[in-house]
C-alpha cells in the first residue's frame, strides 16, 4: 500500500487519505447533481486503468458536491461577466465588479456571518494587469474601527474552479477565516490569479502562477485596496495572515513592503510558509509529481513556448491533460499524480524550473513591519528545518527586523494553525491596538503542549457537509 503522507509534500497539503490510486474508493452519500463518470475513450487516451479512472471520478464529484453553485466558474456569470469598462488600462487594485450580498445559503459558512464576491484588478508576475476574484466574510459585530484581515490561502488546486470563493466552506472554513469572523474581523480572501476568473482581458487563458509568491502577494494587497473601496466603513488599516502556499504569499508581502510600502499595513502572520519551492520539489523526488504539474501550468504562461513535457513524462502530461480538462482540484490531484514515473528526473534542476524557483524564493531579504512566523516541527508538507533556514537566512542578514519565530512540536501541517491560534489572534489583536514591537530576532520559542503529544488528534478528520434536512442542524 502506497504512503500518501510523502506525496503531502506541497500540493497535496491538507489531503488526510491514505489510500492509493488503486484502492478502490467509495463515494460520499450526497454528491448533489455531480454524476461524472470517465467514457471509454477518455480513459483510452489518458492512458489510465480502470480503477484509476473510477477513483479519479469519485474525487471529481467530490469536489463538485462542493461547489457553492452548481456550474462550472466557467459557467458563472460573476466569474466571466466583466462590466463594460474594466480594461488592463485601470491600476492595479481597483474594484472591478461587486456582489454586495452573496446568497449564503449556498454555503457552509457560520451563522451570523456575511458574505460578497469581488473582482479587481491584480497583476502576474511580469506585471501585466488582469482580473481576479476574492471573497470577504463579514462578522456580525464587528471589532472597533471595522478591521481588515487579509487572508492567504494553502493549495486547492491549479484550475479555475479551485477558487476558495466557489466552494461551499471557503476551503479553510475554521482553520482561519470562520475563527477570524467570529473574533470580529472583516477578512479579504483572495482566490489568486487563475482560481476563479479564467480570462483576461484578451480572452486568453489566466493560467494559475502556484507558489508564484511576489504575485500572490500582490494578489492580497490588491485584494484588500478593493474591498476597502467597496465598502468604504472598513480600517484603511490590515493584517495579513497566510498558511502553506499562502504562508510563503504573506512572506513575500512582508518583502516587498521594504520596498513598496503599502499603507495601513501592520504586519504579517506566516504559518508552515512555502518559502523554498525548489528545496520542497527536489525532497519530494518522483512523489512530487502533483506539484509539478501544478507548476509547469504555471511556467505555460511565465515562460513563452514552455511545454509541460519539460517537467513530466509523456504519462505524466497525459494526467496533466486529463486533469485540466475536468478541471479537477487537489481531492483529483492526489489520485492522479500518486505514481511514480510522472515526473523527469531532476525536473527541479532545468532552467526553467531555477529561474522560476529563484524568482519566488523567501529568505534573506529586508522585511517591512512586523512578521509572525509559525511552523509545526512534524511538519510532513513544509519540514520545519526549511522554514528555519529562510528565518536564519532573514535574522543573519537583517538581525534588526521585527521577526518572531514560534514552534510547535510534534504538529503537522494544517495542525498548526489549530494548535497556534491563541499566538496569532493575540498577535493579531495587538497590531490593531498598536502594541509596540521589538525588533530583532531571537531564538525561536517552543510552545509545549499541556498533555502528552501522543495524546492529541494529529490531523483533521472531518470536511464540513451541507445539511440538507432540519434534524442534520438541531
Amino acid at each position: 500500500m502506497k504512503n500518501h503522507k510523502h506525496l503531502t509534500r506541497l500540493a497535496f497539503a491538507t489531503i488526510l487519505a491514505t489510500s492509493t490510486a488503486y484502492d478502490i474508493l467509495t463515494p460520499q452519500n450526497d454528491t448533489f447533481a455531480s454524476t461524472f463518470s470517465f467514457p471509454p475513450p477518455q480513459i483510452l487516451s489518458a492512458g489510465i486503468n480502470d480503477s484509476l479512472a473510477h477513483n479519479i471520478a469519485v474525487a471529481l464529484n467530490f469536489e463538485r458536491s462542493n461547489w457553492a453553485t452548481p456550474t462550472s466558474v466557467a459557467s458563472d456569470p460573476f466569474y466571466t461577466h466583466l462590466p463594460a469598462n474594466a480594461s488592463s488600462t485601470l491600476p492595479p487594485g481597483s474594484l472591478l465588479k461587486l456582489e454586495p450580498g452573496t446568497n449564503t445559503s449556498l454555503y457552509t459558512i457560520p451563522p451570523s456571518t456575511a458574505l460578497s464576491r469581488i473582482l479587481y484588478q491584480t497583476t502576474t508576475l511580469n506585471g501585466t494587469a488582469i482580473p481576479a476574484s476574492a471573497y470577504i466574510l463579514f462578522p456580525y459585530s464587528p471589532l472597533p474601527n471595522n478591521p481588515v484581515v487579509g487572508f492567504a490561502h494553502g493549495t486547492s488546486g491549479g484550475f479555475p474552479d479551485c477558487a476558495p470563493s466557489h466552494l461551499r466552506n471557503l476551503w479553510y472554513h475554521y482553520i482561519t477565516p470562520f475563527t477570524l469572523a467570529l473574533r470580529g474581523y472583516t477578512v479579504v480572501a483572495p482566490d489568486y490569479a487563475g482560481l476563479g476568473v479564467s480570462r483576461d482581458y484578451n480572452n486568453d487563458t489566466i493560467r494559475h502562477p502556484y507558489t508564484a509568491n511576489p504575485a500572490h502577494a500582490d494578489d492580497l494587497f490588491y485584494a484588500v485596496q478593493a474591498a476597502q473601496e467597496a465598502f468604504p466603513s472598513l480600517s484603511r488599516e490590515f493584517v495579513l495572515v497566510g498558511h502553506s502556499q499562502g504562508g510563503g504569499a504573506v512572506w513575500s508581502a512582508a518583502q516587498r513592503q521594504a520596498t513598496r510600502p503599502v499603507q495601513g499595513y501592520l504586519g504579517g502572520v506566516v504559518a508552515s510558509p512555502v518559502a523554498d519551492t525548489y528545496a520542497l520539489a527536489k525532497g519530494a523526488g518522483q512523489a512530487g509529481a502533483g506539484t509539478a504539474m501544478l507548476i509547469a501550468n504555471a511556467l505555460r504562461d511565465v515562460f513563452p513556448g514552455f511545454e509541460a513535457g519539460t517537467f513530466l513524462s509523456a504519462e505524466g502530461v497525459r494526467r496533466y491533460e486529463l486533469v485540466e480538462g475536468i478541471g479537477g482540484c487537489q481531492s483529483v490531484d492526489l489520485e492522479a499524480f500518486a505514481d511514480d514515473g510522472l515526473v523527469v528526473d531532476g525536473w527541479w534542476d532545468s532552467w526553467p524550473a531555477r529561474k522560476f524557483f529563484d524568482w519566488t524564493r523567501n529568505g534573506g531579504q529586508a522585511l517591512g513591519g512586523p512578521m509572525l512566523v509559525l511552523q509545526g516541527t512534524a511538519d510532513a508538507t513544509v519540514p520545519a528545518e526549511l522554514t528555519d533556514r529562510a528565518v536564519n537566512e532573514t535574522c543573519a542578514a537583517y538581525p534588526d527586523s521585527a521577526l518572531e519565530y514560534v514552534k510547535y512540536p510534534g504538529v503537522d501541517h494544517v495542525p498548526t494553525m489549530y494548535a497556534s491560534q491563541p499566538r496569532w489572534l493575540d498577535w493579531i489583536g495587538e497590531r490593531f491596538a498598536g502594541t509596540p514591537v521589538t525588533k530583532g530576532c531571537g531564538e525561536a520559542v517552543k510552545v509545549e503542549s499541556a498533555r502528552p503529544v501522543e495524546e492529541y488528534q494529529p490531523v483533521p478528520n472531518f470536511f464540513l457537509e451541507f445539511a440538507m434536512e432540519g434534524y442534520e442542524v438541531a
